[in-house]
């Protein structure tokens, strides 16, 4: 679905390489987890994957055919974005926020229409917060506004979708309900996800593979191949131990830090 191919990045002013001859893809049906420590560049290459950044070589692929050679409005009918929540300066609805996620479908000039507020709602209800619909998103939690911004990303059926720490700033709560919502449109098999999380074990959970960026390296493969604690302590510095366990006849994977790495 997307492929990332020999992609290299360094901002003008700086002759530091951001990231060099960065290569994966993510299939129909599959999550990307986007691990590295702070100031690494997870963000600056998210912002390159959404034409934010200009690469300076290599290429980005949807279907085969490279971003570059896309119009604006064909590349955002496939591909969503779901920001951090912040608190917003505008009073916005969350049905009138959840609305402009289907601009790219809206001809320019055109008001939505009341199927389209109503296509909106229902967005909202299968997410379970219909009940946000009527209230203004600079009145809601960190949580509620996510929720609400993934609804926006979801309402135009993306084929990618590309969430940049979605889960950060919200407790724990909130980032479980993230999570869940990452789980099922897993299952549903329709969509391809790259999320950039700051959560290691979050990637246990919901990540069929992982690209875990470093300086001047990277890695990209399977989750349980990527997240050990050989990697956590060569890119993260830190000693830690990875604890596994069933709950109702599911797995699941956590980890424990344990203490900072001495070099």
């Amino acid at each position: 679905m997307i492929s990332v191919e020999n992609l290299n990045f360094h901002y003008p002013s700086s002759d530091r390489q951001i990231f060099k001859d960065l290569s994966f893809n993510v299939n129909k049906g599959e999550t990307l987890a986007i691990l590295g420590a702070n100031g690494i560049g997870k963000t600056t290459f998210v912002k390159c994957l959404l034409g934010f950044l200009e690469y300076k070589s290599g290429d980005i692929r949807i279907n085969g055919e490279s971003v570059k050679q896309m119009s604006a409005s064909k590349y955002w009918k496939l591909v969503a974005y779901v920001p951090q929540s912040k608190s917003m300066a505008f009073g916005f609805t969350g049905l009138e926020m959840t609305v402009m996620g289907l601009s790219p479908h809206v001809k320019m000039g055109r008001l939505p229409k009341k199927e389209d507020y109503e296509k909106s709602y229902e967005q909202l209800r299968k997410l379970g917060i219909e009940y946000l619909s009527e209230r203004n998103c600079n009145k809601m939690s960190g949580g509620e506004l996510q929720m609400v911004l993934i609804a926006r990303a979801l309402i135009k059926n993306p084929k990618i979708l590309i969430m940049d720490e979605p889960e950060s700033h919200l407790d724990l709560k909130n980032q479980l309900k993230v999570l869940n919502v990452v789980e099922e449109l897993n299952a549903q098999g329709e969509y391809s996800i790259i999320i950039n999380t700051h959560f290691p074990q979050h990637a246990f959970r919901i990540a069929q593979s992982t690209l875990l960026l470093g300086k001047d390296k990277f890695i990209f493969d399977k989750t349980e191949n990527v997240v050990n604690t050989t990697n956590l302590r060569n890119y993260f510095g830190i000693n830690s131990e990875i604890l596994s366990f069933e709950q109702a006849e599911k797995s699941y994977s956590t980890i424990l830090p344990i203490d900072l790495h001495q070099y």
